[in-house]
């Protein structure tokens, strides 16, 4: 079953009321390159999101096999087939090119990837279901509702955001960027912290790449809640929206850390 966002914030809040686990853990495009290429012996892919996403190459199944554990265990996990059956807008590189064939390939592939990787957990949400998260729908909580009032904790490179959030209350775990040796230089540090205060916040926010789906598992392991909200810290600290969203979502014109619906998705809200 794939689950609207309304559903799965109702559930964070549930969990948040009575101190109860939740995971939210999206592999989007480039969890999917990853699996195929494990699977299938890709060594050029899997050098570079090694490189990209600072990955031992000697930890690679390890990494692997740890991401199947947290799926499995995980609230909710994404799943690329919003893409193909025509409840929701196309997966895009910009306004009006699509997937590149093999992109399109290894993604239409999902399902046997997923059950090679014993990712046994049918509890699905969308791939933009971080953006759709911080959209401002009539009548509908969003993910800055919820923050109202609440101890946040968000990792990501990025610890300028706090500024942006200055409204809220938040701390922020700083790990290193892409191309800079994240799991050398920051991993095991944010683990122990995650081991330690795992129950302080009332939920997490975690923006962290392939290693963020072992974060936000071992939060959930460890009594905390966890979302995986990705690229939403750029957004809030005023970058523009990936080229592939511009045509169905844009910045709230007086409150710039919200998204909402352009004419060409707000067909599509009913099923988000």
């Amino acid at each position: 079953m794939i689950y609207k966002v309304g559903e799965i914030l109702n559930k964070l809040e549930y969990c948040i009321v009575n101190k109860k686990p939740f995971s939210h853990i999206r592999f989007g495009d480039g969890g999917i390159k990853f699996l195929h290429a494990i699977l299938f012996n890709d060594h050029k892919q899997l050098a570079m999101i090694s490189k990209r996403e600072g990955l031992p190459p000697e930890k690679l199944n390890e990494i692997f096999e740890l991401w199947g554990y947290f799926a499995r265990k995980a609230d909710y996990i994404d799943t690329p087939e919003v893409y193909f059956n025509g409840c929701f807008w196309p997966r895009m590189r910009t306004s009006f090119k699509g997937m590149t064939s093999q992109t399109e390939e290894r993604m239409k592939m999902w399902k046997d990837l997923y059950h090679r990787s014993e990712f046994d957990n049918e509890n699905y949400c969308n791939p933009e279901s971080n953006y759709l998260m911080v959209v401002k729908l009539q009548n509908k909580k969003n993910l800055l509702n919820l923050m109202a009032g609440k101890k946040v904790c968000i990792i990501t490179a990025k610890p300028e955001v706090k500024k942006v959030l200055s409204g809220y209350n938040v701390d922020v775990i700083k790990i290193v960027g892409h191309y800079k040796n994240q799991y050398k230089n920051s991993f095991d540090n944010v683990i122990n912290i995650i081991k330690e205060t795992a129950t302080k916040y009332d939920f997490w926010l975690v923006a962290a790449g392939e290693l963020g789906r072992i974060y936000t598992g071992t939060i959930k392991e460890h009594g905390g809640r966890a979302v995986d909200i990705g690229f939403i810290i750029e957004f809030w600290l005023g970058e523009d929206l990936h080229p592939r969203l511009e045509l169905y979502m844009q910045r709230r014109m007086f409150s710039p850390l919200e998204l909402v619906l352009t004419q060409f998705s707000h067909c599509y809200k009913d099923s988000i």
